[in-house]
């Protein structure tokens, strides 16, 4: 069973990656910048409509639909992605707000560098670092014979001119500094200055040869120390973005699944437990249908990027009022007699009354609530990036994150009602009634995208998309009356208890 549960998984995040994108992301920014640019020689001309339109076509038809929004979430931050959305609505209520052209130019201008920032992030390099140093060697080598043969004139400036393009202006030594140390760049612009010196004052020609060609070794051998360091901390970095989705979605499906087979288990009813694993299976056989469905919609141009951000938001107001009730919930249940007696109740209806669909559906719903999100995810990691690379990694991280997850299971398993539920029911509550104030800002902004609300910007409140925190008004009034509606219902639900102790 688990065997089929875990090819399905591997075999959902291997075809997330037919769907990645056909073109580079810098690609796609520069096509938003052309629409912004539009934008801005409308709003030139007295079109401010318009002007807000071509924005809104350069948000919806390429950062939402292209899957620029997605993969800068999943490969740079969340918090990213939220600033970048800031931006865009920064640039709108310029627009909306009829402020002068020299601002809305700025604004407009602030949010193509960012796209143009996060594509450069996102695109895998034009040339490896490998081969630089190896375009960078030949241009030196040519610099040598023209050294040597006497033209010492062309010699210098073919030297300096191609460490500059190929070591320097490549951020090929940024990379260097930055990853294998500033002792290591500065050996190499140690020897460089030194070459360089030895060429301007006309230097031997052997020891000069012999200098640009050690020069040429020593960044040779970093260039392959930095590619070998790089790729390792990217791959294990991929493999931990992989392990978090699987792990993150997975958890609270296999603690609702675990509990129901657990219980079934104790009270002698394992005839039922096949409707548990048929529910799981389906629910896991439908997240990919529906992933997969959703995917090929965005990418073959049937999917609205506004459709995408108001059913977004409307899902994310949704969840605000489940998980409100759930946190409510798991309060009530904080004891292991409470949650056993729950249980118990659930299960001991579908027995009696000979039930397998009630089971199958509890258990379906539990994984496909989480499923196709985790395959959207995926596919965000697979959007552009090498193959050769990320396919490892990404089932790498799955792997593990499947054992860990069978690992749980086997603990609610193994421990049943001796499972420390108090404490980790309270702090499961917490969590998500975090979670709901942080849906609720993530909510409103998700509408400000979409255009359904006109924000009102608040200066100096930082974006942290972790925690649903937006510089709108209308997305921290509403978290604040969330925050007090929560502290309510847990004072209240606290006089009752302490009324209910009393009485007894």
């Amino acid at each position: 069973m688990r065997k089929y549960i875990l090819s399905l998984l591997l075999t959902a995040g291997i075809l997330s990656g037919v769907f990645a994108a056909d073109k580079s992301w810098n690609a796609v920014a520069t096509e938003m910048k052309g629409i912004i640019d539009d934008a801005f020689s409308l709003y030139q001309s007295q079109k401010a409509d318009a002007a807000y339109e071509r924005v809104n076509d350069a948000y919806f038809g390429h950062y939402e639909v292209d899957g620029f929004e997605r993969s800068t979430q999943s490969r740079i931050g969340g918090s990213r992605a939220g600033n970048v959305e800031v931006q865009f609505s920064r640039l709108k209520s310029a627009i909306r707000g009829a402020k002068p052209a020299e601002e809305v130019r700025k604004e407009a201008d602030t949010l193509i560098s960012m796209l143009f920032e996060d594509a450069e992030k996102l695109d895998p390099p034009k040339m490896t670092w490998n081969e630089l140093a190896v375009v960078l060697s030949k241009e030196f080598k040519e610099a040598a014979d023209m050294y040597a043969d006497g033209h010492v004139v062309t010699a210098e400036p073919k030297f300096r001119k191609a460490y500059s393009r190929y070591y320097g202006k490549s951020k090929l030594q940024e990379n260097v500094a930055k990853s294998l140390g500033y002792k290591r760049d500065a050996q190499i612009v140690d020897l460089y200055t030194q070459t360089k010196t030895m060429i301007l004052n006309r230097g031997p020609k052997p020891e000069v040869v012999e200098s640009i060609s050690s020069l040429s070794e020593m960044i040779t051998d970093t260039a392959a120390d930095l590619t070998s360091k790089q790729g390792r901390i990217q791959w294990w970095g991929t493999v931990f973005a992989s392990l978090m989705i699987l792990l993150r979605e997975g958890f609270e499906a296999i603690l609702i699944v675990g509990a129901i087979i657990a219980y079934l288990r104790k009270s002698g009813n394992e005839d039922n437990l096949g409707a548990v694993y048929k529910g799981s299976v389906w629910g896991i056989v439908a997240s990919v249908i529906m992933a997969l469905i959703l995917m090929g919609l965005t990418k073959f141009g049937f999917q609205s990027g506004q459709g995408q951000e108001v059913v977004e938001g409307v899902t994310m107001f949704i969840a605000v009022a489940v998980l409100f009730y759930t946190s409510n919930w798991m309060i009530s249940k904080a004891s292991s007699k409470a949650w056993e007696s729950y249980i118990q109740g659930r299960v001991k209806t579908s027995v009696d009354k000979r039930s397998m669909f009630s089971l199958a559906f509890t258990c379906f719903l539990a994984v496909f609530r989480e499923g196709a999100e985790v395959i959207l995810f995926y596919q965000a990691l697979f959007t552009g990036s090498d193959s050769k690379g990320t396919v490892p990694a990404v089932i790498a991280g799955m792997v593990i994150a499947v054992v860990l997850l069978v690992f749980v299971y086997k603990a609610i398993i193994l421990t049943g009602k001796k499972l420390p539920l108090k404490p980790f029911f309270y702090a499961t509550s917490i969590l998500m009634f975090v979670m709901v104030v942080s849906f609720v800002g993530g909510g409103i902004s998700e509408f400000v995208d979409a255009s359904w609300i006109q924000p009102r910007l608040v200066n100096g409140v930082p974006t942290v998309s972790l925690l649903g925190i937006y510089p709108y008004a209308e997305s921290l009034i509403a978290q604040g009356i969330a925050v007090a509606v929560i502290v309510l219902t847990l004072v209240i639900g606290s006089l009752l208890k302490r009324n209910k102790k009393t009485a007894q």
